[in-house]
């Protein structure tokens, strides 16, 4: 062989190799899968379909087949036997003769493979290997006990039963085929015909010999005369293949009739038993349904189903039929590919990947993706586009052909590591920015180490204060980009409390966020000494009266209550003991202050005055000191005793209070400040 005719017959076995994976598979009648035992009999027949030529089709799926509406209960010579019966046969005695209820396609009718057809499935119909159903129709029914005919020989359309073809499952576009409709009994030539009386499909043929009709929707022998063998002229049987067209068929129900052709003088005679015995056999065409599981790193940001194919250690695809239970499941390669190979039913149906189980014909289960693993998108078809409800679920499937590109997109979603950074003893109940300066930690499958510089979402704020960036309040679910914890700040910590603490997620190129959020946590030494309660001031009658309450304490000493004509700048005008036993308490204290407006502010400046007189009485060489001392005290007594702009218009001056907490190392914290009402 040479080297061109070597790559032509490699690349023609390429082809026929792709061309039989793509193919549609043939669910057909095989050996084993009909009913055992012989005619004539009326009782129900179930047939299981197989996979081709290989064994049973899975799901299983069966047709039911049934005859009703008798039109003659009784037969001419058998009481017991109706006009239309599984099994039945020819006799050439009065009782009448049975056949095995399922047999071999070449075991009557006289036909070839080549008068069938599959609707373009493979493998074909071969009579050798392929069985059908036995369905015979006796003349006999027609004959009166005295052997005269009931109708005249040559009549069309003679009404005999209902046979009726029940699917378990939903079924599409089923292909019918018949073998041997005709039969004779002596001269009397007779053929069994089938019109298909459920309403909503219509017939089509597909193959057949020349006596093989179809007209509407009813399947007879078109033949001049009939006889049993299925020949290319008449006389003849016709034999051949039909598809009904319909989707969701769970029924189908055909008129069965006899048609004569009047080549004898009776029917039958009362010595024998004659029929038409023809075999009915169903096939249904089963397809490929195939798609790829991508690790999707950018989740469709480019409205695309891509990357890299993946099974995420394990995943199954099931697919869902319409009633929500499992009607296919095959394993997802370590490449990310699945094959429903030529498995699926025409139909609707839903798809989905799982790390769970699945039964055929149970409930399907849910979507449960690997531990670290989140759904983006689903898409049917390679190009852009998603179904737009990332779910691991891709819905709306309708396969009424071989289908490919069913795709899903899942990916990682980044971590992020927990923080602690450790600071000085917060000063005024806050942490100023640029205190704070340990860097945010963790990690993407897709994208790689994380830190400052990358997205993050403030996902759960502090209970412990208000939390700032760059100077701005911060709100749950916040995206911060290019994070710079030294741009963080804290208000209105507790008194008593050693740490506060939110919670951060990085956010990766997909948009995806941790699924569990890292903390972060800023702690010190010593907790914060108090945490005020409401500060009110009130001026009754000359006389200045402060309440405030302390929500907790830690370490407290005492109090200052500083007063203020501005608001700006405070005077310390006296203090209280902390009630808390040595400094601490965990509950609410109460506490007043009481002070006369008049004195603190007119003798203020007469005190440094006096103190500055005594200084010059005992220290005659403290000139600087007493000047000093003499200039303060002489300001504060004019500015006591000088009328403001609001009294000389008859407006009382505004007194601004505050309270300093003192601690007992020292520190201090101040409330909120608070205008004293008049009353």
């Amino acid at each position: 062989m040479t080297s061109k005719c070597f790559k032509a017959v490699s690349a023609l076995a390429l082809i026929l190799a792709v061309y039989a994976a793509q193919a549609q598979k043939t669910l057909k009648f095989e050996n084993g899968g009909g009913p055992s035992g012989n005619g004539p009999t009326t009782t129900n027949k179930v047939v299981t379909f197989y996979n081709g030529d290989a064994g049973v089709y899975s799901p299983a799926t069966t047709v039911t087949y049934s005859i009703s509406n008798q039109q003659y209960p009784s037969i001419e010579g058998s009481a017991t036997t109706p006009g239309l019966v599984f099994g039945g046969n020819t006799s050439t005695t009065n009782t009448p003769g049975g056949v095995a209820h399922y047999m071999l396609m070449n075991a009557l009718g006289g036909s070839a493979d080549a008068q069938y057809a599959t609707n373009g499935s493979t493998p074909a119909i071969a009579i050798a290997n392929d069985y059908g159903i036995e369905v015979a129709g006796y003349s006999d029914a027609l004959i009166n006990a005295n052997g005269s005919n009931k109708v005249a020989t040559n009549t069309k359309n003679i009404y005999f039963a209902d046979l009726t073809l029940t699917f378990s499952r939903p079924v599409n576009n089923p292909v019918i085929h018949l073998t041997g409709l005709g039969g004779a009994s002596g001269t009397q030539g007779f053929s069994m015909r089938c019109q298909l009386t459920s309403s909503g499909y219509t017939v089509s043929r597909l193959s057949g010999n020349f006596a093989f009709n179809v007209s509407g929707t009813t399947i007879n022998n078109s033949s001049a005369a009939y006889t049993a063998g299925t020949n290319t002229s008449s006389p003849s049987a016709a034999s051949g293949s039909v598809v009904v067209n319909g989707t969701g068929i769970t029924a189908l129900t055909f008129r069965v009739s006899m048609d004569g052709d009047g080549g004898g003088t009776a029917w039958s005679a009362t010595n024998r038993a004659a029929a038409d015995g023809f075999l009915m056999a169903v096939s249904l065409t089963a397809y490929s349904l195939s798609g790829t599981v991508f690790n999707d790193a950018n989740g469709l940001k480019d409205n695309t189903v891509n990357g890299t194919g993946t099974n995420a250690g394990g995943l199954n695809a099931v697919l869902v039929d319409v009633n929500g239970n499992v009607f296919a499941t095959v394993p997802v390669n370590s490449d990310g590919t699945y094959n429903f190979n030529n498995s699926v039913l025409p139909g609707e149906y839903s798809l989905r990947i799982t790390t769970q189980s699945a039964t055929v014909g149970s409930p399907a289960p849910a979507v449960v993706l690997p531990s670290g693993w989140v759904a983006e998108g689903e898409h049917l078809g390679s190009g852009t586009g998603q179904d737009g409800t990332p779910d691991g679920n891709l819905t709306g499937l309708t396969i009424s052909g071989n289908v490919s590109g069913a795709n899903f997109a899942i990916q990682r979603p980044p971590t992020s590591d927990d923080v602690t950074q450790n600071i000085a003893t917060p000063s005024g109940n806050s942490i100023p920015a640029g205190t704070i300066t340990a860097p945010v930690k963790g990690n993407d499958p897709e994208d790689g180490t994380l830190g400052n510089g990358k997205s993050v979402a403030i996902t759960e704020l502090p209970s412990n204060g208000t939390l700032y960036y760059n100077g701005a309040v911060v709100t749950a679910g916040q995206m911060i980009d290019n994070f710079d914890p030294a741009l963080l700040s804290f208000t209105d910590l507790e008194a008593g409390s050693t740490s506060t603490s939110f919670k951060y997620s990085f956010v990766d190129a997909a948009g995806r966020q941790s699924q569990a959020p890292g903390t972060y946590k800023v702690q010190w030494e010593g907790a914060l000494p108090v945490t005020f309660g409401p500060v009110s001031a009130a001026i009754i009658k000359g006389q200045l009266q402060v309440k405030w309450s302390t929500e907790t304490e830690e370490n407290n000493d005492h109090f200052e209550i500083q007063a203020s004509s501005d608001g700006t700048n405070f005077k310390t005008i006296g203090t209280v003991k902390s009630k808390a036993v040595n400094g601490t308490s965990g509950s609410k204290l109460n506490y007043e202050f009481d002070h006369s407006i008049d004195k603190s502010l007119t003798y203020a400046g007469l005190s440094l005055l006096a103190a500055g007189l005594m200084l010059l009485l005992f220290h005659r060489k403290n000139k600087l000191l007493f000047m000093g001392c003499m200039f303060v005290g002489l300001g504060l007594f004019i500015s006591s005793c000088k009328k403001t702009s609001s009294e000389v218009t008859g407006e009382e001056p505004k007194l601004f209070i505050r309270i300093v907490q003192i601690d007992k190392d020292g520190g201090r914290q101040t409330s909120k400040i608070t205008l004293a009402t008049r009353e």
